[in-house]
């Protein structure tokens, strides 16, 4: 009888294997849902010199664009130019109005997202 026990199921294990399993609600992975009105998050990349070089506009306006060049200088939509230099997640540009530093985080490959110095912060986009 245990030898009969054990050859059936030897038989039932077998013919399993040459069978394509199905998928169950439990082994069925889905893609999360995006929500596509959930506020924007910052990336866990940190920002770098390289990223920022190029214009971008604030909160969808590419009207008016600040222009980050690799060599350090910037130049904004009113025609006003100056340096820039970034120290960690602090980008301060110094120009003929004085000296202005915001803090930056990467939201993606064109998104940018900065900290004003009153605690506000803004998104901007590559233009």
């Amino acid at each position: 009888m245990i030898i009969r026990t054990i050859a059936f199921a030897a038989a039932l294990a077998l013919a399993a294997c040459g069978q394509a399993a199905t998928p169950t609600a439990e082994t069925t992975t889905e893609a999360p849902a995006i929500d596509p009105h959930a506020p924007p998050v910052p990336s866990d990349d940190p920002v770098t010199a390289a990223f920022l070089v190029g214009s971008w506009g604030d909160n969808g306006d590419c009207t008016s664009t600040i222009t980050y060049n690799a060599d350090g200088s910037f130049r904004m939509a009113d025609g006003s130019t100056g340096t820039w230099t970034l120290e960690g997640d602090r980008v301060t540009m110094s120009g003929v109005r004085g000296d202005f530093g915001v803090n930056v985080a990467k939201g993606n490959e064109n998104q940018l997202f900065v900290g004003q110095p009153d605690g506000s912060f803004g998104i901007s986009q590559r233009c």
